[in-house]
């Protein structure tokens, strides 16, 4: 029962960090926070459930995806235009060690902490990436 008590705290903190997310003015964030609150609307739920934090979460990774990639591509140009090609590939080269993590690390949120994890958390390291590829931009 204590480690079942475990679980439920943390995905409770969980769920309080996404709507302390929701409120930030970042475009991004707010996608997850508009799908959950359409999705609610759509299927006549009274509150978020495990479906609508998979269905919203997988849209807003695919979101994010996207938007890393682009970040990339951006990147690759603006090596270019530096004549940094070196800075670009140790960029790509951490880009696949931080997938590798991201997927290893979620599977891990997955099984200890419940199913809702396997699609929210990757959705947050990628938003997390992108903040730090528009660092790199900058």
């Amino acid at each position: 029962m204590n480690k079942l008590s475990f679980k439920c705290l943390l995905l409770a903190m969980t769920c309080l960090n996404v709507e302390a997310m929701a409120e930030t003015p970042d475009k991004s964030t707010d996608a997850y926070s508009l799908c959950v609150d359409e999705t609610i609307q759509e299927l006549g739920l009274g509150n978020i459930n495990n479906a609508v934090v998979e269905i919203c979460s997988s849209r807003t990774k695919t979101l994010y995806s996207k938007q890393i990639v682009q970040l990339l591509d951006q990147i690759k140009k603006q090596s270019q235009e530096y004549q940094q090609p070196e800075r670009y590939n140790d960029i790509m080269k951490s880009q696949q060690l931080w997938k590798n993590f991201v997927d290893q690390e979620c599977r891990n949120a997955g099984a200890y902490i419940g199913s809702p994890m396997y699609e929210f958390c990757p959705m947050q390291k990628y938003g997390e990436r992108i903040e730090q590829l528009k660092e790199y931009l900058n």
